[in-house]
């Protein structure tokens, strides 16, 4: 059973478990437990940190090497395991088997997967890492406890927030909860301590400003020149390249869901789990004129895009997320920038 994600900051406070398991369906919430287990581990004097992007097709050598090679350097450390598809493979499930058998005293194991579907719960690995880790299961808000966590959220920050202004806001992040994270900040920042509608309107809208959750849904509808438009702006406006990319990967991880339950015979409700409103509807869109590889190779993508962002891969993270988003709308750029080395920060 998975464990309740509100209690996670009091009982990693008692010491850290030798494997988590994150099933990381909804992003913000996986953003944030993910956070608390490394700072976590780290207060515990676990400094070293390996992250591995892993596929079914990949090479599982450096997995084991960062088990097996901890032994050369004096601190305890964090194994941080993202498999985007969920799926490691043969290969990649006995060594995770093995490695449930037998955890090491001084490593921290987190694995980070999709929502698990019926394959994946049979699949022995996962029976494995199950048996052995504490669970946590990031799961969308349900609609009609949004608005109590948007309350609470903005509590946090000494806000209160009239009920019409918090019915407003609700409507307006549509279930996204890396936008009202946003939205939450932008109104922590604005000077009040009460918001009302007239508080909220002028605090969060800007014609001339283009929101981050927008995007994807505008990529996936297969308008690239807007979606491209949208990307520059936000990136010349200082967000985040890790927090656009989630929002992206998030849409893509739907589409790759949705086509998945789709093909397997489940209901609508079924397939578009995780998703509202508008994001639905491109979701739907993008379906009719993408295959399921397809679908899938975005996921690559973004992939790519994140090892380039954090020093892995060579290459420009703004082009890079400027391909995926073509990629989404279903075009291709003909003028790409040059690419740039990074380092590691």
């Amino acid at each position: 059973m998975a464990q309740d994600l509100a209690r996670l900051e009091q009982d990693l406070a008692r010491g850290v478990a030798p494997i988590y398991l994150l099933l990381a369906e909804e992003p913000l919430q996986a953003i944030e437990a993910a956070d608390a287990i490394r700072a976590a581990a780290r207060d515990q004097g676990y400094l070293e940190r390996t992250v591995l992007d892993m596929t079914a097709q990949a090479d599982w050598a450096p997995f084991e090497s960062a088990i097996r090679d901890r032994s050369l350097f004096a601190e305890r450390s964090v194994l941080d395991l993202r498999l985007a598809t969920g799926k490691p493979g043969k290969v990649g499930g006995d060594h995770l088997k093995a490695y449930a058998a037998e955890p090491q005293d001084d490593l921290v194991l987190l694995v980070q997967l999709p929502r698990p579907d019926r394959d994946m719960r049979r699949a022995a690995w996962f029976k494995a890492l199950e048996n052995r880790a504490v669970v946590l299961h990031a799961r969308p808000i349900p609609p009609s406890q949004l608005g109590l966590w948007v309350r609470a959220r903005l509590q946090r920050h000494g806000l209160t927030i009239t009920d019409p202004a918090l019915a407003l806001l609700v409507s307006r992040i549509e279930g996204n909860l890396l936008a009202a994270r946003q939205e939450i900040e932008k109104l922590a920042l604005a000077g009040v301590t009460e918001i009302d509608e007239a508080v909220l309107a002028e605090a969060t809208t800007d014609a001339a400003r283009f929101e981050l959750f927008s995007l994807a849904p505008t990529a996936l509808r297969g308008d690239a020149r807007h979606a491209l438009r949208m990307l520059e702006g936000l990136l010349d406006e200082g967000q985040p390249e890790p927090l656009i990319l989630w929002a992206l990967a998030r849409e893509c991880r739907l589409l790759v869901q949705a086509m998945e339950r789709k093909a397997a015979g489940a209901s609508d409700r079924e397939a578009f789990q995780g998703s509202f409103g508008d994001g639905q509807k491109a979701l739907r869109q993008a379906m009719s004129r993408l295959s399921l590889p397809a679908a899938r190779g975005l996921l690559g993508e973004a992939a790519r895009v994140d090892r380039v962002i954090k020093g892995q891969e060579n290459g420009n993270a703004r082009q890079g997320l400027l391909d995926l988003v073509a990629r989404m709308a279903g075009r291709r750029l003909s003028r790409p920038l040059p690419a740039l080395n990074t380092e590691r920060v």
